[in-house]
């Protein structure tokens, strides 16, 4: 096992930190993305309670 200085080890636990961030990142863009699509796909439909 490598053994890490104390900036060494800061900056592995930076990089990991990031990776994880983007990730999680991405994956709520890609949420919010397809709940614009649905409500934009839906919003072209009258309602029911439109029509009350």
């Amino acid at each position: 096992m490598t053994k890490f200085g104390q900036a060494e080890y800061n900056d592995f636990v930076a990089r990991v930190f990031v990776a994880k961030l983007d990730k999680i990142i991405e994956e709520i863009e890609k949420q919010q993305y397809n709940s614009r699509n649905t409500e934009d796909m839906y919003n072209r439909f009258p309602s029911s309670r439109d029509a009350s």
